[in-house]
């Protein structure tokens, strides 16, 4: 029995797509997008790792960033504020999460900020008493421990937060989550050791929708139950340098609402900050499309940013993937100057057409 040269041409073919990489996913420029941006409603929000980024970048750059939502995270530069020396590894872990070494010292961390502030490191902190606060600590959350947050209450305070500038949320069994109302795991699911979690957890609470309804007075509440279409991948090459000393991945995920292509209408920068184990290279792009801001922004005219670290970008200092809130990426990790904390600058630069 004789094989037709046809029959063995179609074969070779089709052994040749199956083989052939899939092509890469386009990725953008952020300056390539043209917005018509405002750039004094900025605003930023994270989990974990990315709310004490979201909390060190608000209190950095607060000339710019008129709000925070901090959702199970600490106060500023937590980490590097201790007596004796102490790694600010160590004290992240031991005071800034858990609270074996007793709960962040506040009085401590004001006098810190005020150092950094003189030295011109971060922005003036007057800027503080026009800001917002949005503060949220699960009930269960037994890796940000409870004190931790009170401690956050006490450094906004101190700084002159107003009362009706800052809210403060703790949800009956949420645990140490991203927190939604319809998409993840159980509200009180805490993974075991070693065990997959993406760490957005359903509470039937939507906590992008409530960030989005402090940050802004003008807000506008969606109907559609998701977003009108997907984010972005956008090249972060440009903004972060070399990844082994920035930690970062060399893409990330930007969602433009259809208002705001090309400049049609102004629009408003959030920038949304994942949290350890959450990074694109471990959970895809499910934080970017399924933490909830997206649909808010569609109808609000905002560009939502998530810019992405690398866990293998610096696998013996951050195996998990977290933003730098305890000095991997050196010692001004929470000042101005900042490896991650001027790529994201720069990215809101590029957005806003600086």
């Amino acid at each position: 029995m004789t094989i037709s040269s046809k029959v063995i041409l179609k074969t070779a073919l089709a052994a040749l797509v199956v083989l052939a990489p899939l092509p890469a996913a386009a990725q953008i420029k952020l300056s390539d997008l043209k917005l018509k941006i405002d750039p004094a409603q900025t605003t930023v929000s994270g989990i974990s790792s990315g709310a004490y980024m979201a909390g060190q970048f608000q209190v950095a750059y607060s000339g710019l960033v008129k709000a925070a939502g901090i959702v199970a995270g600490g106060p500023y530069d937590c980490a590097e504020v201790s007596e004796g020396g102490i790694a600010p590894a160590v004290v992240a872990l031991k005071r800034c999460m858990d609270v074996a070494m007793g709960p962040p010292d506040v009085p401590a961390l004001v006098a810190n900020a005020k150092a950094r502030e003189a030295a011109k490191e971060i922005d003036p902190l007057s800027n503080m008493a026009q800001s917002k606060i949005y503060l949220f600590n699960g009930d269960d959350d037994r890796t940000v421990k409870r004190p931790v947050a009170d401690a956050t209450e006490q450094f906004y305070r101190a700084l002159g937060v107003t009362e009706s500038n800052f809210s403060y949320v703790k949800l009956p069994k949420a645990a140490h989550a991203y927190i939604t109302d319809g998409y993840g795991a159980a509200c009180d699911f805490i993974p075991q050791e070693g065990e997959k979690s993406e760490y957005i957890n359903n509470c039937q609470y939507d906590q992008a929708g409530a960030i989005v309804r402090f940050f802004y007075a003008d807000v506008r509440t969606p109907n559609a139950p998701a977003a009108a279409r997907q984010p972005q991948l956008f090249n972060q090459a440009p903004f972060v340098g070399d990844p082994s000393r920035s930690g970062m991945a060399k893409t990330g995920y930007v969602y433009v609402p259809e208002a705001c292509e090309g400049g049609r209408q102004t629009c408003r920068i959030h920038v949304a900050f994942h949290g350890c184990q959450m990074a694109s290279n471990l959970i895809g792009d499910h934080f970017a499309v399924h933490a909830g801001y997206n649909r808010w922004a569609d109808v609000n005219n905002i560009v939502v940013l998530y810019p992405q670290i690398d866990g293998a970008a610096k696998p013996t200092s951050n195996p998990k993937a977290c933003w730098d809130w305890f000095g991997y990426t050196g010692y001004d990790f929470a000042r101005k100057s900042g490896f991650q904390m001027t790529a994201v600058r720069k990215m809101i630069g590029a957005l806003a057409g600086e």
